[in-house]
């Protein structure tokens, strides 16, 4: 398997090559693209929707930063308890300020997080291919796993085309 590459200076070139790509059997898992201004929803089409860790990501924080706020402070009333005269020794309204404090910082950390691994920042994936100085150019890349006899007619459109 390689990877068949075509730059395309307008998202409206895009389309028309993914729409070839799909009517020569082409799966949404075999094509990348790559752009470095935000696509306008005609280049995906509705059956192909991006996914994104984010929502789970960011309730999961929230939820792990509220509970280990709450056992902080629930964990050090009870490892040094204050006599209160009568009143419970982990009360709640403080507790719940705190534990508020947790989900936040929870859900806000576990963002940052999964944004920077969705994007590849850190630098945890290569994923650099031959043709990506045209994306600074404002140019679309796209990429398709293919085998050596495919056809390049998806392509016709394009201002340069290379194999890997």
């Amino acid at each position: 398997m390689s990877r068949m590459h075509a730059v395309f200076a307008s998202p409206y070139d895009v389309r028309a090559a993914l729409d070839r790509l799909e009517s020569d059997g082409f799966t949404r898992s075999d094509i990348e693209i790559r752009s470095s201004a935000p696509l306008d929803h005609d280049v995906f089409p509705d059956s192909h929707s991006v996914h994104s860790r984010m929502p789970w990501m960011a309730t999961m924080g929230a939820v792990l930063g509220g509970t280990a706020f709450f056992l902080m402070v629930k964990l050090t009333s009870q490892a040094y308890p204050l006599p209160t005269g009568g009143m419970p020794i982990v009360a709640l309204p403080p507790a719940a300020v705190i534990t508020f404090e947790g989900i936040a910082i929870g859900a806000i950390l576990c963002t940052v997080g999964t944004v920077l691994f969705e994007c590849g920042l850190p630098g945890l994936r290569s994923r650099t291919g031959p043709l990506d100085h045209h994306l600074a150019d404002d140019h679309v890349l796209v990429s398709v796993k293919c085998d050596e006899q495919a056809s390049t007619e998806w392509a016709a459109g394009a201002l340069e085309t290379a194999r890997e």
